[in-house]
């Protein structure tokens, strides 16, 4: 493959990327008017899991576990707005 082609292919994934993203936002955007906060995160994380285990060897997603509990540092939350 191309160099020109590569670029394309990694900006169209990271196209799809941001989409995803934008799309799994605005549902939970969407579903923090019917459930709290910690209910929502507790499903995702549950479900993240699963398409991990799905996807990775038994390695790949014991690494991955591991990359997420070390990566609290660098999450940031949320901004929430406040009423003046």
């Amino acid at each position: 493959m191309n160099k020109e082609k590569e670029n394309m292919t990694k900006k169209n994934e990271d196209v799809k990327l941001d989409n995803c993203y934008q799309e799994v936002f605005k549902t939970v955007i969407t579903m923090q008017s019917k459930y709290n906060n910690q209910m929502i995160a507790g499903t995702m994380m549950a479900q993240a899991l699963r398409l991990y285990k799905t996807n990775l060897t038994d390695e790949g997603f014991k690494a991955m576990v591991e990359v997420i509990a070390n990566s609290g540092d660098n999450i940031k939350p949320f901004d929430v707005p406040t009423i003046n």
